[in-house]
């Protein structure tokens, strides 16, 4: 509120301190232990996964998704002439609630030698997955095994009944936070999209 007391809003600059603040807050809920210059800024999860999706394209390359997904994410693929594969998830209906599931072969069984990149989304936007850690690591190891690049958009992180845990697939283990972009942003939990702001998480520094 003193921010926008003050009126006037141009270009700002790069705050040591947000950093820091959310380094505390990714351990704090997830325990997971992130450096400071660990963290890009970006303007939105949206722009922020387009932009990894062209950083990783080759000629010929393909984007790996999980439908039904957020819409957005199935049409990143086409500014950089990728082709989109989908890998459905599987509905299973337990009395009056529709509940969704992976089926790890099927979802293997589409990855050939031109998928660069697995665009996830955990928890999953629109079917409301909290992926489990069992889940999360069977999916980073089919990802290690065909050196894929995941892309996890975990903007709904926060978003989550109470008898589930969110745990980011990078945290998981040092080799998998070396192929992964986490991206997350506080629009969601906060209902503040318009401030157009978000952040990647990236570990490994050649990545």
């Amino acid at each position: 509120r003193e921010r926008l007391a003050h009126l006037i809003f141009g270009y700002t600059l790069d705050s040591p301190e947000l950093r820091q603040v959310i380094c505390a807050r990714l351990k704090r809920l997830y325990d997971w232990d992130v450096a400071p210059d660990h963290l890009v800024f970006l303007p939105g999860v949206v722009a922020a996964f387009n932009t990894a999706i062209r950083a990783n394209a080759q000629p010929g390359g393909k984007v790996l998704v999980q439908t039904p997904l957020y819409p957005p994410m199935l049409t990143a693929h086409g500014g950089v002439n990728q082709e989109i594969v989908h890998a459905p998830l599987t509905p299973v209906q337990q009395g009056q609630r529709l509940h969704y599931e992976i089926d790890f072969d099927a979802f293997e069984a589409k990855i050939d030698e031109h998928t660069r990149s697995y665009l996830m989304c955990n928890p999953h936007n629109p079917v409301g997955r909290v992926w489990t850690r069992d889940e999360l690591t069977r999916l980073a190891e089919i990802c290690e095994k065909h050196d894929l690049l995941i892309i996890s958009d975990e903007i709904h992180s926060d978003l989550i009944f109470s008898e589930h845990t969110h745990t980011p697939i990078a945290a998981i283990a040092p080799e998998v936070s070396k192929r992964t972009i986490t991206l997350m942003a506080p629009s969601k939990t906060y209902n503040i999209p318009s401030l157009g702001f978000s952040f990647a998480v990236i570990q490994d520094e050649a990545l």
